[in-house]
């Protein structure tokens, strides 16, 4: 397990330092601009994923004890999905800035 959690890392760094170089040789603000909104709602979906797959988890073993819990376990997937939501948010706010 602690071997894929670090290829897992060493991948999404990798991945985040191809960005960051192409963002460097960007050509024009307008394509600067596209490369962090994508950054951004790529690493917010991400780590709503990963919320949402612990919290599903959770979520699910404590439903099999007691039942009766369903309904305000839905609250912590709910808020994980808010990542998401919150980075769609700062990438349109990033493509639509005035400047």
């Amino acid at each position: 397990m602690a071997l894929n959690a670090r290829l897992l890392t060493l991948t999404l760094s990798l991945a985040l330092l191809g960005f960051l170089a192409s963002i460097a040789y960007a050509e024009s603000a307008a394509a600067a601009k596209a490369y962090g909104a994508a950054i951004a709602m790529g690493l917010s979906a991400i780590g709503a994923g990963y919320a949402i797959a612990k919290a599903g988890a959770a979520a699910s073993a404590a439903t099999a004890e007691k039942p009766e819990v369903s309904g305000k376990l839905l609250i912590y997937l709910v808020l994980g999905e808010g990542i998401a939501i919150y980075g769609l948010l700062i990438a349109i706010l990033i493509l639509f800035a005035l400047h």
